[in-house]
């Protein structure tokens, strides 16, 4: 369990406004876990930003959100010592104007460690339910997650990266994505964040997370913040 703190820069908080998509700082509350074996990993969170306002405030961006992703992996056979993966996930994402975006994942994945460096990419077909654009196939996704254990001293740190890329999106999941200039999003989105943690104890983590985003969350423009983070490990 963490509580978050996303602070866009400015140069996104300057692009975004004005416009429904337009950027303000929030705090978020976010539960996460996972598990794994033989058969392959799950994986999921659940986040509500604002969690302490309602969903009726001044500003709008001020307002209560939610957001949850579920992530599987199953072990289908290895090739090359690999194994190859059946892999899916589902995000969502909701806000109080009623707005609901929700995309659906499946693929395949592969999983590769070395060391302290572990690295699980994935490509798959991409399926999105967006108000105000429907339901229908949007082309493909492809992305990872990685990460790498270090020691500095007797101190424990951890680098780690999520990463996805979108090809190929229809247009009418594009038209809502504009900038300050009124631009559509291209066709190609990035999505993704660089986190460096530091494991002050096994049940204490605190973590700086460079947020990226070009051509998502509602903008056309890039977009970019830190987060900061606390953590507590069960």
């Amino acid at each position: 369990m963490s509580i978050n703190h996303l602070n866009w820069s400015a140069k996104t908080e300057r692009n975004t406004a004005p416009g429904y998509a337009s950027k303000k700082d929030f705090q978020f509350v976010e539960v996460e876990g996972g598990m794994g074996g033989k058969w392959g990993e799950v994986y999921g969170f659940f986040d509500i930003e604002n969690p302490l306002n309602g969903v009726d405030q001044t500003d709008g961006r001020d307002n209560r959100r939610i957001s949850y992703k579920g992530v599987g992996r199953l072990n289908l056979t290895e090739v090359g010592g690999l194994p190859v993966q059946l892999y899916g996930h589902i995000f969502n994402f909701s806000d109080a104007t009623g707005f609901n975006d929700q995309n659906h994942v499946v693929g395949l994945g592969t999983a590769f460690s070395s060391g302290s460096f572990w690295i699980k990419p994935f490509l798959g077909v991409h399926h999105e339910s967006k108000s105000f654009a429907g339901a229908d196939f949007n082309g493909l996704m492809a992305g990872w997650v990685l990460g790498y254990s270090f020691k500095l001293g007797e101190q424990s740190f951890m680098i780690t990266n999520w990463h996805e890329t979108e090809f190929n999106r229809k247009d009418k999941f594009l038209n809502t994505a504009s900038d300050a200039g009124g631009s559509m999003a291209s066709s190609t989105g990035h999505n993704g964040a660089v986190s460096l943690w530091w494991n002050l104890t096994p049940k204490l983590t605190t973590g700086l997370s460079y947020r990226y985003a070009d051509g998502k969350l509602g903008s056309a423009t890039y977009q970019d913040a830190l987060i900061l983070t606390a953590k507590i490990n069960f």
